[in-house]
């Protein structure tokens, strides 16, 4: 039995009218996706080296020198400029989710699964860190075609391939240490202020408000030997033709050092907090 031509047209109209809600919707997925993508792999990091950029013209405004501690105006906005870029490859305390697992007990399920749970993690590392190389030399490609007068170029390809080395390395070191300080959510319950504190004071011992060398000796040669600073001011420097080879090594051997005892370390209290566990609410 046909239906009335009336009761078929209504038909197709409620599905056209679904389709072109469907249509609708789909369309503001995929544009709150693509600006979170903009907001979270792209901007993130960009904003706070923009602000330090007229910080130091207004710096730099009120001297007659031409350079402060060996540093021109025009190499700061370029050592601003790499931070933006460098940063992007650096892991940071907001992609790990395992002290929100272990206070949940969510965690519990890895315990049984035919895989170690670091190997899941380790995952997210080298995820983001090959998108982050995609996409910081996307900006670092696109600002030197828009600004190629003013952009910085690596003083050599030695230079640029030492400092991709040391920063992904240093980026790994930031991982185990997050990684360190989120399972000591097995014995506290303010890990998250630990990983903002932790956060912050790597940020100033990397130079991402400013250059080390900028910064009084006795304070910059202390820093010299810690990660952070090989994560990030180090490489720029070795990037902008300031530090050699023998520096690389220095770097490459302070990373590596610490690479293997956060290494050690995380295996250390990941087993005594799981051997402790009872599940959520700890």
């Amino acid at each position: 039995m046909r239906a009335a031509p009336g009761v078929a047209a209504g038909a197709w109209l409620r599905q056209v009218a679904l389709l072109r809600q469907s249509i609708e919707y789909e369309f503001r997925k995929a544009s709150v996706f693509r600006t979170g993508f903009l907001v979270r792999e792209v901007l993130r990091d960009v904003v706070r080296p923009v602000v330090m950029i007229f910080v130091y013209y207004s710096i730099y405004s009120q001297t007659d020198q031409d350079t402060i501690r060996g540093w021109s105006y025009a190499d700061m906005v370029g050592y601003m400029i790499l931070v933006a870029t460098f940063q992007k490859l650096t892991y940071h305390t907001g992609i790990l989710r395992t002290s929100e697992e272990i206070f949940e007990g969510y965690i519990t399920k890895y315990m049984v699964m035919p895989v170690r749970y670091f190997v899941l993690t380790l995952a997210s590392f080298v995820q983001h860190l090959a998108l982050q190389l995609g996409v910081a030399a996307l900006v670092w490609t696109a600002g030197w075609v828009l600004l190629p007068t003013h952009w910085p170029v690596p003083a050599s390809s030695t230079a640029l391939l030492q400092s991709l080395v040391l920063v992904c390395l240093g980026s790994y070191c930031y991982f185990t240490l997050y990684f360190i300080l989120n399972c000591l959510a097995f014995w506290l319950e303010v890990v998250w202020t630990l990983l903002v504190m932790a956060s912050f004071v790597a940020d100033f011992a990397s130079g991402a408000f400013m250059p080390i060398s900028w910064m009084p000796e006795p304070l910059a040669g202390a820093l010299r030997w810690l990660f952070p600073y090989w994560s990030l001011s180090g490489p720029i420097e070795i990037f902008m033709g300031r530090l050699g080879s023998s520096d690389f090594m220095h770097g490459l051997i302070v990373l590596l050092l610490t690479a293997l005892v956060f290494d050690r370390l995380r295996v250390i209290v990941w087993k005594r907090g799981t051997r402790r566990y009872v599940g959520g609410g700890m």
